[in-house]
């Protein structure tokens, strides 16, 4: 689809202008607006086994690295008590989060000393979700657990290296029964378009999905860096994968009937929905490696070097290590892209969150997404077609393909000491999601 090619164009290009990120002295943490409440992203990057697809800053798990780490992300959080950030939502990231469930618990509860925290939202795998674990993360007062399962087809987890840590499909389905009823909210984190994937095999996870009756469902494309992409071949083939236009309306088509399309990706029973893309706060705070920041129209990144970043924070530097200041224009797409993954936006609370020049800034924007069939304006609401709401997840499948090749390039190893570069490059736009702390 030739529109289709020209958004992930020019969503690639404008990506990678936005991370032009300078480095710096200038990057010390910003200091906040005290008469807001800001969303808190908490990155714990220590995995048992680490999956081809992933790009995120995760690094296998070592006690005592670990131990060291949790100490220094104690103290970057302290950092932000300090300067007097407002927190009232906590975002717990991966890696895996329950890696270390006593450790979450120190560092959750550490949160919740310093601020009144109203909603905690953490990931885990299917392996974790046993007894102890997840009577801690209910002691602990989460809210939404959501469960990274990608698949329910064993020749595509085998295939992932996730079986043989995860179990059978079969033994995923039975831990996720068990936990039903025990959080606020469940939610499944699934991806479409792995390169052994069939339209068959979908159709039978959907039919799993619609039995286990969960509260919510994440469907996320594959979205994998360049970097990515012949590990992925290597171990899934080089099968074209689905259509994925046709997947995707599969997927609403046969979720839609049972939950109410929330977002691009997301199906919810409830009410409000909860995502790990931020659409409930326009600014947050990441910290942990590789972690991002936006704050007063300014995007900040730490070090994605896991020792590195223990290490400033033992040594009381900053692990921030490039910002950007985003100009007028670019402040109002970043909140426009953000504003329509829940597919629809009033105009007037638009226009409030991004000033008087909306029009002036985003007038041929909005003008070619009509024209194109992406959005309509009804109501006195942008809202998005369900041609424009594919494409919103091309866009923003396209937005972390970029992200990921920029970490996997700038990313020091850990088993070398860190080159400090005074240069970062063009490269990608900051992760989870277009208003995204990373994991």
């Amino acid at each position: 689809m030739v529109i289709e090619q020209l958004l992930r164009y020019c969503v690639t290009r404008t990506t990678q202008h936005y991370l032009t990120c300078k480095p710096g002295p200038k990057c010390s943490r910003p200091l906040p607006d005290t008469s807001k409440a800001y969303l808190l992203y908490i990155h714990i990057p220590f995995c048992d086994q680490l999956c081809p697809y992933c790009s995120f800053v995760r690094i296998q798990f070592e006690p005592s690295l670990a131990a060291r780490y949790f100490e220094a992300l104690k103290e970057e959080i302290r950092t932000y008590f300090m300067l007097g950030y407002q927190f009232d939502s906590v975002y717990v990231g991966g890696g895996t989060p329950t890696i270390w469930p006593e450790k979450l618990v120190e560092i959750v509860s550490l949160v919740k000393s310093l601020w009144p925290i109203r909603q905690i939202s953490t990931e885990a795998n299917p392996d974790h979700l046993v007894p102890e674990t997840l009577q801690k993360l209910r002691d602990l007062g989460v809210n939404r657990l959501s469960v990274g399962v990608q698949s329910f087809n064993d020749g595509i987890l085998n295939s992932m290296h996730r079986s043989k840590r995860c179990g059978s499909s079969e033994d995923i389905i039975q831990r996720l029964e068990a936990v039903k009823g025990m959080f606020d909210t469940l939610n499944v984190d699934m991806i479409f378009n792995f390169p052994n994937q069939t339209m068959e095999m979908l159709a039978q996870e959907l039919e799993v999905l619609k039995a286990l009756d969960v509260n919510q469902i994440t469907y996320y494309p594959l979205m994998i860096s360049n970097f990515k992409q012949k590990e992925i071949e290597k171990e899934c083939g080089k099968g074209h994968g689905l259509n994925k236009q046709k997947a995707y309306d599969l997927i609403v088509e046969q979720l839609s009937g049972q939950y109410q399309c929330a977002s691009v990706w997301c199906f919810s029973k409830q009410a409000e929905m909860i995502d790990e893309y931020i659409v409930s706060h326009d600014e947050y705070v990441g910290v942990g490696p590789g972690s991002w920041s936006y704050v007063k129209g300014a995007m900040y990144n730490n070090t994605f070097s896991v020792q590195d970043y223990i290490r400033r924070c033992e040594s009381d530097q900053s692990p921030m290590m490039a910002c950007r200041q985003f100009s007028a224009r670019e402040r109002m797409r970043y909140l426009f892209v953000l504003a329509l993954i829940t597919g629809s936006s009033s105009l007037s609370d638009m226009k409030s969150r991004v000033g008087s020049n909306f029009w002036m800034f985003l007038g041929s924007e909005v003008l070619f997404l009509r024209l194109t069939g992406v959005l309509v304006i009804r109501q006195g609401r942008l809202e998005l077609t369900r041609k424009g709401r594919y494409l919103w997840a091309v866009l923003m499948g396209a937005l972390f393909s970029v992200v990921g090749d920029y970490r996997n390039t700038y990313a020091p190893s850990d088993e070398s000491p860190l080159l400090v570069r005074t240069l970062v490059p063009q490269s990608a736009l900051p992760v989870r999601a277009m208003g995204v702390p990373s994991t």
